[in-house]
Formats: structure tokens, C-alpha cells, sequence
């Protein structure tokens, strides 16, 4: 069937579920732009790659408590309308902040709709370790596909990308470990294997590097660096990466800022 869409919020009116989808760096200004969308009983669950958001949605007034979700669908973005789905994987939402009660069974059953529509989710009450495995990931993959201008799999017969993949995931890892986040036994595994997985895939950044838009580089390697900082651990390959895709990234933005893109909602 036909289902109408728009781009005001206050045509669409009260919604039960608002899922953001937009990139980090637009986190505030979608929510900003969707006020008419929410009532005390709407669920908002917010996608976004990287750990950026999570300190967005700290700071910034919100309608209601958020969700978070984190998925390890793929797809690469053919042309507008056209999306092809690069492999199945498993969704998690769950609260940043435990909210309990009604909440908690509206999150259930959205997981619960998800699953039966064919996108298998379950929720979670460790949302942010799973938040911090799917960085771990996007640490190894997403900038090295920019670099080296490749599928993600590509990056695993290449014997110098793939050592930058293993030695990015391991300082992640040291990071996390130091936040007390409990993630997967073996990142380095875990990423090495998503990598073959999606291996056809073009990464969410190199598409924004082919399309000349801004990168999520600040969210997500960026990120990790700025915590790193903060606990005084020493992450050059990441370093290193953020300062290759910047460059990148100045070839062609020499006159666009970072900030928020409301434009790209």
C-alpha cells in the first residue's frame, strides 16, 4: 500500500514511535524538528553509528527518554529511493537510562513488531556495551574504506590495511576496558568477521566521501580519540586515521563546516 511521507512534523502530528535515523551530528536538530511528533507516551529510539550522539543526547532538552538502538543490518544507498539490503543481522534497542514500567513493555513490543517484519531485534538493558562493540567495529572497517577506497571486505587481503583494522580495534578495546564497558572477548575477531560478512559493502563513511558530504569520522574514530584523551591512553593508528580521513574529507569541504546539517534530516 501507499504510505504518505513528509518532511513537517506537524503534518504527521502525535506518533507512537519516532525512530531517528539521521547522523550524529544532526541528533539535535532532528529532534529539534520533531517536537509536533511526540507525546509522554511516544518511544523515540535514535540510530546512529559512533558514541558522539550519546553525549548529544545528554546535554540536549528532549520531549522524552530516548532509547538507543544498535544494528548490524547493511545496506548501501544506491540512489534516492533505492537502498540495497547487504545482509541480515541482529537489532538491539534498550534505554540509556533504566525507565522501567510501561516504557519498558512499549520497548518490548516494539522489538517484538520489529522482529516479526523481519528485521529480528531483541531489547537490551546493556544498550551502551552494545553501543561500544558495534564502535569497535566501525573503528576497524569504516575509516580504512576511505583510505584504501574499497569494499569492506577488500580490506582483509590488503596485509597493511588489515593490520591497521587489527591494531585500530585493539586501542579501542584498551578504551573501553578502561570505561568499564564490557564488549566481546575478541573485538579484533568480531570486526575481522563483519568485514567478510558485508564484504561487498561500501561503508557508510565512503559513501559519504563519494557523494562529497561529511564524514562521521568525529563520531566515531574521532570519538574514541577524545575518550582516550580524557584517560590519558595513548590510540596512534586511530589518531592516525582520523588525521588521514580529515585530510580527505578538506579536499573537498574546504568551505563547508562539521556542525549540525539541519538541511539533512
Amino acid at each position: 500500500r501507499m504510505v504518505s511521507a513528509s518532511a513537517d512534523a506537524a503534518r504527521i502530528g502525535p506518533a507512537d514511535l519516532v525512530l531517528l535515523c539521521v547522523k550524529s551530528r544532526d541528533v539535535a536538530a532532528g529532534i529539534n524538528a520533531s517536537h509536533a511528533l511526540f507525546t509522554p507516551a511516544t518511544i523515540l529510539i535514535t540510530f546512529q553509528n559512533g558514541i558522539r550522539h550519546l553525549d548529544t543526547l545528554s546535554r540536549i532538552k528532549l520531549p522524552v527518554e530516548p532509547a538507543v538502538g544498535v544494528t548490524a543490518m547493511g545496506a548501501t544507498l544506491k540512489a534516492p529511493g533505492h537502498v540495497c539490503h547487504g545482509g541480515q543481522g541482529l537489532t538491539r534497542i534498550g534505554f540509556i537510562n533504566r525507565t522501567g514500567g510501561e516504557k519498558e513493555k512499549q520497548l518490548e513490543s516494539v522489538a517484538d513488531l520489529f522482529s516479526r517484519a523481519g528485521m529480528p531485534t531483541e531489547r537490551v538493558e546493556n544498550i551502551l556495551d552494545f553501543v561500544w562493540a558495534k564502535l569497535l567495529v566501525n573503528v576497524g572497517i569504516n575509516a580504512l574504506t576511505v583510505i584504501y577506497d574499497c569494499p569492506n571486505g577488500d580490506l582483509l587481503g590488503n596485509e597493511e590495511a588489515r593490520g591497521k583494522l587489527v591494531a585500530a580495534v585493539k586501542e579501542g578495546h584498551a578504551v573501553a576496558r578502561a570505561l568499564g564497558i564490557t564488549v566481546p572477548a575478541d573485538p579484533v575477531s568480531q570486526a575481522l568477521a563483519v568485514s567478510e560478512a558485508t564484504a561487498g559493502n561500501i561503508s557508510s563513511m565512503l559513501q559519504d566521501v563519494r557523494r562529497g558530504r561529511p564524514t562521521e569520522i568525529g563520531a566515531i574514530n574521532g570519538a574514541l580519540l577524545d575518550k582516550a584523551r580524557e584517560l590519558g591512553i595513548d590510540v596512534p593508528v586511530n589518531r592516525e586515521l582520523v588525521s588521514r580521513v580529515r585530510a580527505i574529507e578538506d579536499g573537498y569541504l574546504r568551505t563547508e563546516p562539521r556542525g549540525s546539517c539541519p538541511d539533512r534530516l
